[in-house]
């Protein structure tokens, strides 16, 4: 089998990078070395990876940037200094279970239609999914493909993108359609760089053997400014530079309700209505920039027609679990628990009545 760089980014990762680290000494799998990017850290995080050398059994190369260049960024240097046929990521706050590398190397090695392999990501503790693979719905935004419950999303399958938490990527992919656009610093690049892959033929496949364990959040915090910014932003960097002008169209009511959503949610719940608007602004004023990305990739990268882009987005009246989870963070402070469920029943078949239409 293939020979395997795991790439991990830090910054002020120094309570969690022990265990992510330790991880790998675990694994089954061998034929692997590892380079690990700090951007800039200014706690303790060099001094744990320095004093975890000692005990690595496998090759590990540190690189220390003088700035902060975003995950983005942090892993386009790690990549100079990678010589795998398979490059995996690995997330400074999560662990690999032992049998990680060699589902996705073998995997990646019998199917050569995938560019990408997507990891089983479960929370910490193992009791739910972080992420099982993404889709894309008809809001035209990208979810994690999550549960509470952490017995589904148990098939192998072809999915619209992979969370770059724990990841692999072919090594001949990456050559001809580049790594991570730096222009999004942070937070949807593994959306793009899926999407990417997807547009110049390339499948992303989903392995549910391939388990990782993730402390969510841990990195920049749930409903962080920051998390909330350049998520929202890169979330219309991506409509710009890959969906057709038909599908925008079509689905212009779907992606208002979904803004008005978000609108409510980050703005009012979350009391960063400053933060979600510069965040679109910000969208609008680098627009030129991603519409000549767009064109680029038309004439470099694309084999595939608009119509399989088309077919790679899922209508939001088939997730009725994910619609469920995202509504219930809409329900009022002021609502008990035994308000919000039925509240909640009778918006969620309001909403779907109308995504039918």
């Amino acid at each position: 089998m293939a020979r395997v760089t795991v790439l991990i980014v830090t910054y002020e990762s120094a309570e969690s990078i022990t265990a992510v680290l330790e991880s790998l000494n675990r694994q089954s799998y061998r034929d692997f070395d590892c380079v690990l990017v700090d951007n800039a850290s200014k706690d303790a995080t060099k001094a744990r990876v320095e004093t975890f050398k000692a005990v690595s059994n496998y090759p590990l190369t540190t690189v220390y940037l003088d700035d902060n260049r975003g995950f983005a960024g942090g892993n386009n240097a790690a990549y100079d200094h990678a010589d795998g046929e398979y490059i995996a990521l690995l997330n400074p706050d999560a662990r690999a279970g032992e049998q990680w590398l060699q589902e996705l190397t073998s995997n990646l090695d019998r199917d050569t239609k995938a560019g990408i392999c997507a990891s089983r990501v479960l929370t910490w503790d193992g009791s739910a999914i972080d992420s099982a693979g993404d889709i894309m719905l008809s809001t035209l935004r990208c979810f994690k493909r999550e549960s509470k419950a952490n017995n589904r999303y148990k098939k192998r399958e072809y999915v619209f993108s992979a969370c770059a938490a724990a990841a692999m990527y072919r090594r001949e992919m990456i050559e001809k359609i580049g790594f991570f656009d730096e222009d999004f610093f942070l937070q949807c690049e593994d959306t793009d760089l899926s999407m990417r892959a997807q547009i110049a033929g390339w499948k992303i496949l989903y392995l549910p053997e391939a388990v990782v364990y993730h402390e969510v959040g841990h990195s920049i915090g749930r409903a962080s400014a920051t998390g909330i910014y350049y998520s929202q932003r890169n979330m219309e960097f991506l409509r710009i530079k890959y969906l057709p002008a038909s599908l925008l169209l079509k689905n212009l009511p779907q992606m208002l309700f979904g803004f008005t959503a978000d609108l409510v949610y980050f703005g009012v719940r979350q009391k960063k209505p400053g933060v979600f608007l510069r965040a679109k602004f910000d969208a609008l004023k680098m627009a030129g920039l991603m519409l000549k990305k767009r064109k680029d990739m038309k004439n470099s990268i694309k084999t595939v027609d608009n119509s399989y882009l088309t077919s790679l987005v899922t209508p939001l009246f088939m997730n009725r679990s994910l619609i469920k989870m995202k509504l219930a963070k809409l329900a009022p402070l002021s609502w008990n628990q035994e308000q919000r469920a039925p509240e909640g029943r009778k918006f969620l078949r309001r909403i779907l009545s109308i995504a039918k239409r």
